[in-house]
């Protein structure tokens, strides 16, 4: 027999059952698929925030090039000697 699995339809299922048994099975249908799409975008948005905060923390900023000039007059570029 199918189940509601979250708290949250369960309560609108017992709030919308009626003595007509055929009508609960429609009303049950629908809220199980209502729940699962629900679940799914649910799940998707949180999964989605995680990975932007992590990336947010982890990803290294882009750095200017550093700029040298010598005495001769010529110009180094990049960022592979250390100051």
């Amino acid at each position: 027999m199918p189940k509601l699995k979250l708290e949250k339809f369960r309560k609108i299922y017992k709030s919308l059952k009626t003595p007509w048994k055929p009508l609960n099975w429609i009303i049950l249908g629908y809220l199980i698929g209502i729940e699962n799409r629900y679940i799914e975008i649910v799940s998707k948005q949180t999964v989605d925030t995680a990975i932007k905060n992590y990336l947010a923390e982890v990803e290294e900023k882009p750095q200017p090039p550093k700029i040298k000039k010598h005495k001769d007059g010529s110009i180094s570029i990049g960022d592979y000697w250390d100051d």
